[in-house]
């Protein structure tokens, strides 16, 4: 009996100091070095495939990893059970990590979609200290504009992560999003970042997936 006891603690001890390896500062710093882009890149080392993924009738495509799947509508109504459901959410079941939209039916002409996290901003200050606002960006496509706005949010029990972005399809505004635990931070953000870099429209051709780097009223990260 205590040499069964001692095998289990062994075991405990090894679990655990595989788990502060996971999350060492040591670990994460070596893990962001690599990039989704590259098609598979350890996450606390979990190995995780990404790939381009299309939607809207493949009108615009965006990373994420492949094992992400679609949650059903039951899912989302469990998930947001306080209203605000986006229309698609994509995750998997070992990642702190979501993405997915909205795709709205409010209409903003392609040449006003620069000065729409501005309305956002607006909007998510008049929610008070629940919401801290980061940054902002913008970037223009031949054809296309961009817009994105990083944030933290607060709920009863946690802190989220957000990094939304805003684009006209077809004359209607596409809200999408990617976030995360707040305390999955130090090693989520760039993957994110890099998530967002990779959204484009598949009308023209891809552009140079990179992260973005021009932060507009906003604190820098």
């Amino acid at each position: 009996m205590a040499q069964m006891d001692e095998e289990l603690l062994r075991r405990r001890e090894i679990q655990e100091e595989f788990e502060r390896e996971r999350f060492s500062e040591e670990n994460i710093a070596e893990e962001k070095t690599q990039s989704i882009f590259d098609g598979t890149i350890m996450i606390n080392m979990v190995p995780t495939a990404f790939s381009e993924r299309t939607f809207l009738d493949d009108k615009v495509a965006i990373w994420m990893p492949e094992d992400f799947t679609e949650l059903s509508p039951q899912e989302i109504a469990m998930s947001y059970p306080l209203g605000n459901k986006p229309d698609k959410v994509y995750m998997n079941s070992y990642l702190d990590l979501a993405t997915g939209y909205t795709y709205t039916q409010h209409e903003v002409p392609e040449e006003y979609m620069g000065d729409f996290p501005k309305v956002v901003r607006i909007a998510l200050e008049r929610m008070g200290p629940k919401v801290r606002i980061l940054s902002e960006d913008m970037r223009s496509t031949e054809k296309h504009i961009i817009s994105s706005i990083e944030m933290i949010s607060h709920t009863i029990t946690e802190a989220i992560y957000n990094l939304m972005y805003f684009a006209s399809v077809d004359g209607r505004v596409l809200m999408g999003f990617i976030n995360f635990n707040y305390q999955n931070m130090e090693r989520y953000q760039s993957i994110a970042q890099e998530m967002l870099a990779s959204f484009h429209f598949t009308d023209e051709k891809e552009q140079n997936c990179e992260p973005p780097s021009n932060h507009l009223g906003g604190e820098t990260l």
